[in-house]
């Protein structure tokens, strides 16, 4: 043996040893393999998760393969068509469903409810949960039952971005922003500015999605929780609606008042959600409500579909802390997760099992995550990520945020709401009058509580002439504004200010008012004089 390492040398040694070492660790991974009766090939399905989500899904699987020397096949769908091709997959026993497979968290229930995943409480302790944020596990369950039936993998949570640049040479501070009464007032503080970004195009406060979009509901969740409402509420055993709860239409009547106004959101009757992103990215909107992933996407080049060179690149992104409401502070916090397709051939159910716990693996987590932009559901991860400032302020935020509930009927719920939001873009761009808004949009939302109380078999006994008007009376109420501290140094400004013109003005406004004061006091001191002494004379 030492003779043929001095032939070969050492280094050659090392090699062959390497090789063998490869060769004997896959042989034995896939004599595990066949120990489990089979070395068929798993399927994955996830979605299109933005950039760097399928290179990082291709390599997670290629890994696994050399790990244990079992194949995957990985299927990519889009978010749009993923529900119903699921549905329909799992509905066919002529299909093959898939071994593991990702769900959005709010899909969990439903497809538990109906028996298309399969519960993973004896893999609990492999995997720990307790590495798991609360909100996150919380959607495992079907509400009011102990079984466990997927588990979170990142964190989709929403945050109240601005575009630095303006918001620096605008002059704004972070404590204008801290309640909604100050997130109104610098809206319309930015509306009078008269801005326009570097290609001439007018540049505008915010939108909200107001046509054909799909996450409407998400969009509203902030400002419905913060005045202390919410979707539906527990009822006896089951849920009912809350839309018509007077907290609730506070948050959805400042909502609507946003999304109707031309001047603080003037696109959102035309945009979805990607398109509201799109503006924000190109400098034409000052503040955007998105996802993390957006500050991902800076670190890609234009050739791979990145945003790199973008407007918002050069300008830079700030995250803001949330706005208080009366209730708190809150933001809408989804993400998705894993779970085992449950199948009638049952024989590759410990594969996938193993699959689905090497999927969740710290290690696993954080490399995903990184690829995409979305945060690790892990929290030793979240931990990591807490030290870089791009991503610090939405992890704190996680604190702050709520999901929806964990109920089976939460979907059919979901497209009400969707609709909801739709439809108030719909009559914001096709009546201007506002009590005949008012009007419409009472009815729009008496009758989505309506059809909410029908999917979760609530039976209530409203009047409905009364009910009506109670609630018409909540989206014709003003909104109390609280405007940042130099606001009125830029009404009627084509330009953006420096920070020398804000001290400037603020000194001059202070001195103009003053000097008007004076000036008013004098006049009315020669009035008098004049009055009396024409008084005098006539006597």
């Amino acid at each position: 043996m030492i003779r043929f390492v001095k032939k070969i040398g050492h280094a050659g040694f090392a090699r062959l040893a390497l090789c063998a070492g490869l060769v004997l660790g896959a042989f034995t991974s896939q004599a595990v393999a066949a120990e489990f009766g089979t070395l068929d090939t798993l399927s994955i399905w996830v979605m299109d998760n933005g950039l760097g989500s399928k290179n990082a899904m291709h390599r997670l699987v290629k890994k696994f393969y050399r790990e244990t020397g079992i194949p995957v096949k990985l299927t990519s769908l889009s978010w749009g068509e993923a529900f119903n091709r699921i549905t329909r997959t799992f509905a066919d026993s002529n299909e093959i469903a898939p071994d593991v497979i990702q769900l959005g968290s709010t899909w969990v229930p439903h497809f538990a409810a109906i028996g298309h995943i399969r519960p993973i409480d004896s893999l609990m302790d492999k995997i720990d949960s307790a590495r798991f944020l609360g909100e996150g596990l919380r959607s495992s369950h079907i509400s009011g039952r102990p079984e466990m039936y997927a588990v979170p993998w990142f964190i989709d949570v929403r945050g109240f971005f601005v575009n630095e640049r303006i918001w620096q040479e605008l002059g704004f501070d972070d404590s204008d922003f801290e309640s909604y009464s100050h997130f109104l007032g610098v809206l319309k503080t930015i509306a009078t500015c008269d801005l326009t970004n570097e290609d001439g195009v007018k540049v505008t406060p915010f939108a909200l999605p107001g046509k054909d979009d799909w996450a409407g509901q998400q969009c509203m969740a902030p400002f419905v929780w913060s005045h202390g409402g919410d979707f539906v509420v527990p009822a006896g055993k089951g849920y009912r609606s809350a839309l018509l709860d007077s907290n609730t239409l506070v948050g959805l009547a400042l909502y609507a008042k946003i999304m109707g106004d031309a001047q603080m959101a003037p696109h959102s009757l035309y945009e979805n959600s990607a398109d509201n992103a799109d503006g924000f990215v190109r400098s034409e909107r000052v503040i955007h409500y998105g996802t993390s992933e957006l500050i991902k996407q800076l670190d890609y080049p234009v050739e791979a579909g990145g945003l790199a060179n973008s407007a918002i690149a050069k300008d830079g992104i700030k995250v803001m802390d949330l706005p208080s409401g009366p209730h708190g502070k809150f933001s809408f916090m989804g993400g998705s997760h894993l779970a085992l397709g449950s199948k009638q051939d049952t024989s590759k159910y410990a594969l996938a099992e193993q699959l689905l716990a090497y999927m969740l693996r710290a290690d696993n987590i954080d490399a995903f995550s990184r690829q995409v932009g979305f945060l690790p559901a892990d929290r030793s991860i979240l931990h990591i990520w807490n030290r870089d400032a791009r991503y610090s302020k939405l992890v704190a935020e996680l604190e702050h945020s709520r999901s929806f509930p964990n109920i089976p009927e939460w979907g059919e719920v979901e497209k009400i709401l969707i609709d909801l939001s739709n439809n108030m873009g719909t009559l914001f761009a096709n009546t201007k009058h506002k009590k005949k808004r008012s009007a419409a949009l009472a009815k729009m939302v008496y009758d989505a509580h309506v059809k909410i109380n029908e999917i979760l078999n609530y039976s209530d006994s409203l009047n409905f002439a009364e009910t009506l008007h109670k609630t018409q009376y909540f989206f014709l109420q003003d909104y109390k504004e609280t405007y940042p501290k130099n606001a009125a140094n830029f009404i009627g400004r084509n330009e953006m200010p420096t920070a020398d013109e804000i001290k400037y003005k603020i000194i001059s406004s202070k001195f103009v008012l003053a000097s008007f004061g004076a000036g008013l006091l004098v006049l009315g001191i020669i009035i008098v004089c004049v009055v009396r002494r024409r008084k005098r004379k006539s006597s």
